[in-house]
C-alpha cells in the first residue's frame, strides 16, 4: 500500500517510489525521480503542446509538453523509447506518450520529471532553481526519497468527434421543389 496518494502523476494506477528528490543537494538535482522498476507506461501531466521529442546524450528520451493554459513545461527523461508524441503535436492530460526507461545518464528504469514556466522563454537547461518548479508539489507529494505514492485516476482520451451533416439551404429547396414536381 501506498504511503500517499498523489493529486496527479504520469504513472496512472501503479504505485512508484521517489528515487531521488528535486533540488538535491549537493548535485543540484534539477528534477524528481519516480520509478516502478517495470517500464511503466507514462501520460501527460499537462493539457498542451509538444516542444521536444527526440534524444539527449544525458536525459536520454526526452520529452517537453508546453501547457497551452498555464505555459508550464514539463519534462520527462530517460524514457525506454522516443516518446509517441512528436514535436507540434497536442495532447491533453491522461495521453500515452511514452514508457519508464533508463536511457541516456541513468542508472536504472526510472522517469525524470522537471518543470519551468516557459512563459517568458524557452527550456533553459542549465539554469539556476529560480527557473524551476517542484514536481513533488504538483503531483501533491512530499519531496522525500524513499516514499511510495500511486494516483488513482484514469487516463482520459480525447473523445471522438462526430461530423454533423450539415443541411445547406440549396438542398433543402432542391428537394422542396423534387417533392412538389412528383405530386
Amino acid at each position: 500500500m501506498a504511503d500517499y496518494k498523489a493529486r496527479i502523476a504520469p504513472i496512472i494506477n501503479e504505485e512508484f517510489t521517489v528515487t531521488s528528490v528535486w533540488w538535491e543537494l549537493p548535485r543540484n538535482h534539477k528534477g524528481l525521480d519516480i520509478s516502478t522498476g517495470r517500464n511503466s507506461p507514462l501520460y501527460s501531466m499537462a493539457k498542451g503542446q509538444v516542444v521536444r521529442s527526440d534524444y539527449s546524450s544525458s536525459y536520454g528520451n526526452v520529452l517537453i509538453i508546453k501547457d497551452v493554459n498555464t505555459k508550464m513545461g514539463f519534462l520527462y527523461a530517460h524514457m525506454r523509447d522516443l516518446p509517441l508524441v512528436k514535436y507540434g503535436e497536442f495532447v491533453d492530460v491522461g495521453t500515452l506518450v511514452g514508457y519508464e526507461g533508463t536511457t541516456g545518464d541513468s542508472t536504472g528504469i526510472h522517469l525524470h520529471i522537471e518543470m519551468q514556466d516557459l512563459s517568458l522563454h524557452d527550456w533553459i537547461y542549465t539554469s539556476d532553481k529560480s527557473y524551476y518548479s517542484d514536481p513533488a508539489a504538483f503531483m501533491g507529494i512530499p519531496n522525500i526519497e524513499g516514499i511510495t505514492a500511486i494516483y488513482e485516476g484514469s487516463p482520459t482520451p480525447p473523445e471522438p468527434t462526430r461530423r454533423k451533416k450539415k443541411k445547406y439551404p440549396f438542398v433543402l429547396y432542391a428537394r422542396k421543389i423534387r417533392k412538389s414536381y412528383f405530386k
